[in-house]
C-alpha cells in the first residue's frame, strides 16, 4: 500500500523563477501552450486510463487520485499562495484514506491480529463438494480492541452482546465507514481551495 507524505515547499514562488524554460513558454502563443498541455495530459493520463474500467468505485476513486497527485505537485511546484502549507496536508490526507479506501485497509486490518489456517472438508452424502472451515491458531484481538477504543464503544451502543471476534469485525466495518466519511468530508469543505 502506498503511503504519500507531505512535499516538500518550494522556498522561492512560481512568480519570481525567470529560468530559461519559463521565458519561452510565457512568450509562446497561447494556442501552442494549450496544445503543448494537452500533449502532456495525454501522455501522463495514459497508464491510468489504460487500466481504468467501468465496473466499481475502485477505478474511481483510482482516477480521482490521479487528479489529487497531479493537482499537488502542481500548486506545490507553484507556490501561489498563503495556505499551501494546509491544502498541502489535506490533499496528502484525501490520497492516504483513497489508498486506503481502495485496498480495504480498515475493512480487513483486524485479520492481522490473528492467525487461522483453512482446510477443506468434505460435505456428507455428497463427494464433488467441499466447505471451507477456519481453524484459529492464535489471536491477539486485545491489542485491536485497544487501539480503536472510541469505535469499540461507538460499536458496543448498538451491539453490546457480541464475542471479541465479531466486536473487531463490527469495529473494523466502523472504521472503513469513518474513513469513506472523512475522506468525502474534507473534499466538500477542502477542494474548492485547491487552486492556483
Amino acid at each position: 500500500m502506498k503511503n504519500y507524505k507531505n512535499l516538500p515547499i518550494p522556498k522561492d514562488s512560481a512568480w519570481g523563477r525567470k529560468t530559461i524554460s519559463s521565458r519561452i513558454w510565457g512568450n509562446l502563443h497561447w494556442r501552442i501552450r494549450s496544445f503543448l498541455t494537452g500533449c502532456k495530459n495525454i501522455i501522463r493520463w495514459t497508464p491510468t486510463i489504460f487500466k481504468d474500467r467501468d465496473w466499481d468505485q475502485w477505478h474511481i476513486y483510482n482516477v480521482l487520485q490521479k487528479k489529487i497527485e497531479f493537482q499537488r505537485n502542481e500548486l506545490i511546484n507553484a507556490n501561489r499562495h498563503t495556505n499551501i502549507n494546509r491544502d498541502n496536508r489535506d490533499m496528502t490526507i484525501v490520497l492516504n484514506l483513497i489508498e486506503r479506501v481502495n485496498e480495504g485497509f480498515y475493512g480487513v486490518e483486524y485479520l492481522d491480529y490473528s492467525e487461522s489456517k483453512f482446510r477443506f472438508e468434505p460435505i456428507e452424502g455428497d463427494d464433488e463438494y467441499y466447505t471451507m472451515e477456519e481453524d484459529e491458531i492464535s489471536e491477539n484481538y486485545d491489542e485491536y480492541i485497544k487501539k480503536y477504543q472510541s469505535s469499540v464503544r461507538k460499536v458496543l451502543k448498538k451491539k453490546p452482546d457480541l464475542v471479541k471476534k465479531d466486536l473487531c469485525f463490527w469495529v473494523a466495518r466502523h472504521n472503513e465507514e469513518k474513513a469513506h466519511d472523512l475522506l468525502h468530508r474534507i473534499l466538500k469543505e477542502r477542494i474548492r481551495h485547491w487552486w492556483d
